[in-house]
C-alpha cells in the first residue's frame, strides 16, 4: 500500500538528522569564524578603496595573497579581476549585468 505524500514527508522529518542540534558547539564555532573572516574581507576592501578609490575597484575583487583573510596588511592585498558574476547561470538572485550603450 502506497503512502500519501504528507505521510512520506512526516516519516522523513521524523528520521532526518538535526545536525545543528546534535553539534551545536561546532556550528557556533564555524559561524563565529566565518563572520570574522567576512568582516576582515570587508575591511580589506575598504582599505583598498581608501588607497586607490572606488572607481578603480569597480568590478574587481580584493585578493589576499597569503590566502588568510585575517591578514589585511597592504603588502598582502592585490586587486584582481572578479572571479564570478554573483551566482550560477539561471540563478534568479544573481546580479544583473548592465547593458552599456
Amino acid at each position: 500500500m502506497a503512502r500519501s505524500i504528507e505521510a512520506t514527508k512526516r516519516a522523513k522529518a521524523a528520521y532526518s538528522r538535526r545536525y545543528r542540534r546534535e553539534h551545536a558547539a561546532k556550528v557556533r564555532a564555524y559561524n563565529r569564524k566565518t563572520v570574522k573572516e567576512r568582516a576582515n574581507r570587508n575591511k580589506a576592501r575598504a582599505e583598498m578603496i581608501k588607497k586607490y578609490g572606488k572607481a578603480r575597484l569597480r568590478g574587481k575583487d580584493v585578493h589576499h595573497i597569503s590566502g588568510s583573510a585575517r591578514n589585511n596588511s597592504i603588502k598582502n592585498l592585490a586587486i584582481v579581476k572578479a572571479h564570478h558574476e554573483g551566482g550560477a547561470p539561471g540563478n534568479q538572485n544573481a546580479r544583473k549585468k548592465r547593458k552599456r550603450r
